[in-house]
């Protein structure tokens, strides 16, 4: 009988010390979860705070870029009475459908690096992040456009990725473009030429199939045993496909600024003037990106007016310069304006 008392004396002190254990891990539990809510919820502050910083950048840089522009006009004493505002709209409109050919290159990359976004979703992150041009140094077209497209269906690493194939594609085309038109239907501009030329090799070196899926692998862009089967989607099928809208992009380009320059006052344009037309806008695009001062500014006009001047005289060339960027500024705000409102209905709130 006494042995069986000293057995439940003894095994009393053990049920409480496995009852302070599991009160004592339950705490540590606790705290844990504690800090990784504090963690999640200084993350989420942290973006959303990043996100308005982003925004208002954006809006000061477009800000700037408009009164700019403007300014530039009054000095220039231009008569917006006299303007022939049909073609400068439907300029709009045709730099709206530039912008579209564009999105829908990016949305095939971002299928060949094994994504699966929503077209509606890649609608918006395109177009909202056209904004971010006007931001020196252009990253944030960047940072905007995967912040809004990376989720569930979509990493941030090949989303980042897409946006650089995109754009070095982009200025591949403009690039080929502008030198063949420049070398083959105009003399001199031996400078300009060079440029064009050697910004087509390197655009194009970087966007060669091969390379790129190289560059990726090394860089980490897809991970894991499928990343060589993933990366194989950005074939010369996927390029070619890319080549083919980029070109009616930059066509769509030169007949925005061939409308702009129609639209003004005493000016007399004919499709004959298309091919100066696209060396301009295609050669002075490209500049003004390898610049990376927000949105070209300076280096699209340094460019623009000393070639359109050549035909139409210097002050319809500044004129044109200008306003060429004020069309594709309202055309960007319009598009991220209408297609952000809707992003209820699209199903990506950022």
């Amino acid at each position: 009988m006494f042995e069986l008392l000293k057995t439940e004396i003894i095994k009393v002190p053990k049920r409480t010390d496995d009852l302070s254990a599991e009160t004592a891990g339950v705490s540590l539990l606790g705290e844990k979860l504690d800090r990784v809510e504090m963690n999640r919820w200084s993350k989420a502050k942290l973006l959303r705070c990043f996100r308005i910083v982003m925004m208002l950048s954006v809006v000061l840089a477009v800000v700037y870029t408009a009164i700019t522009s403007f300014q530039q006009l009054r000095q220039e004493g231009f008569d917006f009475l006299a303007v022939n505002y049909g073609w400068w709209i439907g300029a709009v409109g045709v730099y709206i459908g530039t912008m579209f050919l564009s999105c829908c290159f990016w949305f095939r990359v971002l299928l060949a690096l094994g994504q699966k976004p929503k077209f509606s979703s890649a609608l918006l992150a395109f177009f909202a992040s056209q904004l971010g041009k006007y931001v020196p140094g252009k990253a944030m077209v960047v940072v905007i456009r995967t912040d809004l497209i990376r989720g569930d269906d979509v990493r941030t690493a090949p989303a980042a990725a897409s946006v650089f194939v995109e754009t070095l594609t982009w200025i591949f085309v403009g690039s080929v473009i502008g030198s063949l038109l420049l070398v083959t239907q105009f003399e001199g501009q031996v400078f300009l030429k060079t440029i064009g030329v050697v910004l087509a090799m390197i655009a194009g070196v970087l966007t060669w199939p091969p390379i790129f899926r190289r560059i990726a692998l090394k860089l980490g862009v897809v991970k894991g045993r499928k990343a060589k089967k993933i990366l194989n989607g950005l074939n010369f099928q996927t390029m070619s496909f890319g080549w083919l809208l980029m070109t009616l992009g930059w066509f769509l380009n030169g007949l925005s600024l061939w409308m702009v320059i129609k639209g003004l006052p005493g000016t007399a344009v004919a499709i004959s003037d298309f091919s100066l037309v696209m060396v301009c806008v295609s050669l002075a695009t490209v500049a003004g990106f390898v610049s990376l001062l927000p949105g070209g500014l300076g280096v699209r006009e340094l460019v623009m007016i000393p070639l359109l001047g050549s035909q139409f005289g210097a002050v319809t060339a500044i004129v044109a310069a200008i306003v060429i960027r004020v069309i594709w500024l309202t055309a960007e705000l319009a598009t991220s304006g209408i297609i952000y409102g809707c992003r209820g209905a699209i199903g990506k709130v950022p």
